[in-house]
């Protein structure tokens, strides 16, 4: 199974959970022939929960377990925190695994370096193709990062065209050249750049140039802003599965990204 993991660093607002859901579920789709559950996505924001929302489609509905009850020590099966989603279009149903991140209290959670790993030992035996790991902002940890690190078989950075995004991307970059993980890196995302400004006003250098000069890999993959994002996400549901590609510039560059990711990290 190959292991990616898509993380901004410590900054929030990237749009890194939108990306990381809607990949999950498109790429389950694209391979629903190939495994049972061909994909994993595993929420770690425990501080908001946002990507196992999406999930539920319903903010009322509460799961018997969570990934918090896991990382406080409350149940020793992280299985417990999986479930299935399953979508029917046309004759086709495909399915997506993803954990359960909701907690009342995500101040008072941990993510325990050893019990990540078991985690991402238990997801072995759904025998996925892919699995996504969406990082939280908030409270990621250096040891957290660092292990996430060394489990993934790549690595995606979510950055938007503010200094401080660039920032955040630049130190997980140091990080890997410190863990010489660098060969883990795959073609950054520049998300939500409005077409319409793409200098940065301040250094008078295009910002996917920024981004270039600090990742190093040329260039950068570019997830134009789309106000029918935000839209979808006011109702809780997953733009891929409501949105066409041909009417959100989006939803497309997000599907162009995926070809990327299907050929240089083939599922496995």
């Amino acid at each position: 199974m190959k292991t990616i993991l898509i993380t901004s660093g410590t900054k929030g607002g990237t749009g890194k959970t939108t990306i990381a859901v809607n990949m999950a579920v498109i790429l389950a789709y694209e391979l629903r022939s190939k495994a049972q559950y061909p994909v994993v996505l595993i929420d770690l924001g425990l501080d908001s929960g946002t990507a196992t929302l999406l999930m539920l489609g319903n903010v009322e509905e509460r799961m018997p377990y969570t990934l918090a009850d896991y990382f406080m020590g409350k149940i020793p099966d992280p299985l417990s925190t999986f479930y299935v989603k399953t979508w029917q279009i046309d004759s086709d149903t495909f399915k997506l695994v993803f954990t359960a991140s909701l907690s009342q209290y995500p101040s008072q959670v941990r993510i325990d370096r050893y019990l990540l790993r078991g985690l991402l030992n238990a997801v072995e035996a759904i025998s996925p193709l892919y699995v996504i790991i969406d990082t939280p902002a908030l409270g990621l940890s250096y040891d957290t990062l660092i292990t996430l690190l060394e489990v993934s078989t790549n690595a995606i950075l979510i950055a938007i065209p503010d200094h401080s995004s660039l920032r955040a991307v630049g130190n997980v970059v140091n990080l890997m050249r410190d863990l010489k993980a660098s060969n883990k890196l795959l073609k950054p995302i520049l998300n939500m750049l409005n077409i319409k400004y793409p200098v940065d006003a301040l250094s008078g250098y295009p910002w996917t140039k920024l981004l270039r000069d600090i990742v190093g890999i040329e260039p950068p993959h570019v997830i134009p802003y789309d106000d029918l994002f935000p839209i979808v996400r006011q109702a809780l549901e997953i733009e891929s599965l409501k949105l066409s590609f041909y009417e959100s510039p989006a939803l497309d560059s997000i599907f162009k990204y995926i070809d990327y990711l299907m050929e240089t990290a083939p599922p496995g």
